[in-house]
């Protein structure tokens, strides 16, 4: 014959107070950090800007990128995409004819993006600000980013940001990298 003996535990008073403190003490620091991030980064809405459209530039060789890094092209057709890995390939800094990938352009897509060049280990864009205005005849979206380079390596680096902007067939785009 099994018998269960029960025992009561008595647990101190302070103990879910504790419990209690700490609970709040961590989502009052969860809402602090969430926004001191948004008044360091102005990051409007709808989602920030990121690089999705990487994969277009992935068979431009390195040279070929180094070469245009600084500056800013905005392709706005399947024919202008074509036209600018013509200009890769005729630039002859690539040993074999570039690896074209396409992009949607329906719908008002435009492919905008760019490379930059530092030196180190690593490197990455990081969105410094971005706005879209509408207001008047110059619809515009502008971007600032930053290239942040780590490491002690003495690499030549060279960083894609290329993105598709929707409905912007008539935007002018301006995206700037800071130093």
């Amino acid at each position: 014959m099994w018998r269960h003996a029960t025992t009561s535990v008595r647990i101190p008073r302070w103990i879910p107070q504790l419990f209690l403190m700490l609970l709040t003490g961590c989502n009052l620091i969860a809402g602090l950090s969430e926004s001191l991030i948004v008044q360091d980064v102005p990051v409007p809405t709808p989602a920030q800007p990121r690089p999705d459209a990487n994969g277009v530039m992935n068979g431009i060789c390195f040279a070929s990128a180094q070469d245009a890094a600084g500056r800013l092209f905005v392709l706005r057709s399947q024919q202008e995409l074509s036209h600018f890995f013509d200009l890769a390939d005729n630039s002859q800094l690539c040993r074999e004819p570039v690896e074209r990938h396409a992009f949607d352009f329906s719908g008002g897509r435009v492919l905008a993006g760019l490379w930059s060049a530092g030196r180190g280990c690593t490197a990455r864009h990081e969105v410094v600000h971005w706005r879209r205005v509408n207001d008047g005849d110059a619809p515009r979206f502008q971007l600032q980013l930053r290239l942040i380079t780590a490491g002690d390596c003495d690499y030549e680096l060279v960083q894609p940001w290329w993105m598709a902007l929707e409905d912007a067939q008539n935007l002018d785009v301006d995206v700037q990298v800071l130093p």
